[in-house]
This record gives structure tokens, sequence and C-alpha cells, in this order.
């Protein structure tokens, strides 16, 4: 595992939160209303901040001067994108990559999913299409045992 920012954030209370790219349509407005209500606590959310769900839900938290941990599906950035600088600069930030490959892939992806559920002691889902790959996590997060939360 691969660290770029404030580690100390992996010691917090963290909140997985994931998103299909193919989601129902009340989704994003579920996802919107859930991280204004997670911006009023001590949570830090940990995601892959992929899916355009998960990239709304990060605009909020940034907004609202709130820290993140970004899980990668990839190796770390060379360059933090400019839309991240100023909360990475700010100690608000810390990226995790689990993979040392240069580009983002389907299994790469699974493998961080997997991965930033086991960081976070909560597990919260927008709403997904039963085809989505993360019906299969969430089946088997919940089969073993997990809580997890559907918006």
């Amino acid at each position: 595992m691969d660290l770029s920012g404030n580690t100390e954030l992996l010691d917090k209370d963290l909140v997985a939160f994931f998103a299909s790219r193919s989601s129902p349509q009340e989704a994003l407005a579920l996802a919107q209303q859930w991280a204004h209500k997670i911006v009023k606590t001590d949570k830090i959310v940990i995601s892959g901040f992929h899916s355009p769900i998960e990239r709304a839900v990060l605009d909020i938290l940034l907004t609202e001067g709130c820290s993140a941990v970004i899980t990668l599906g990839r190796s770390l950035y060379r360059k933090i994108p400019s839309h991240l600088l100023s909360a990475y600069d700010e100690n608000r930030i810390l990226f995790v990559s689990f993979r040392n490959q240069t580009r983002p892939s389907l299994s790469n992806s699974q493998i961080r999913n997997w991965l930033t559920a086991d960081l976070a002691s909560e597990i919260v889902f927008a709403p997904f299409d039963n085809r989505s790959q993360l019906s299969a996590l969430h089946f088997s997060l919940a089969n073993g045992g997990v809580h997890c939360k559907i918006l």
C-alpha cells in the first residue's frame, strides 16, 4: 500500500462510500443528501471517488472543508490533479494506492473496492442496479457479516 498526503486520516473513523457508474436516477440526490449529513460529523469518507456520484460527494466534502481518503485503482499520482491540489496542500487528503500499475482496470478497481471496504468501519452504497459490479461486492460483504447500508 502506497500513501501520499495526510496519513493520520487512516486513524480516523472511516466510512467507505461506493456508487456505480450506472446508478438509478434517484441515487445522485440520495448521495448528495448523505454527503451533506456526513460533513457535520467527524467521520472521514474513503472512496475511489471515480464514478460521477462519488465525484459529486467528493465535491461536497471538499467544498465544506472536510478531509477525504482517495483510494486509487492505479499507482499514486506523479502530479496531484489540479482540482485536488489545494485540499492536498491543506493536509485534508490522503491518496492510497493498492497497485503499482499506471493505468486503472476492472480488476484494479475491484481490488481497490475490496481493500477500501476493508479499511472502513462503516460501508455505504448509493442505490445500484443489480447488474452493477457493486452488486457482487455488496452481496459478498453482507453475506460475510459486514453491515452495509444502501441509501
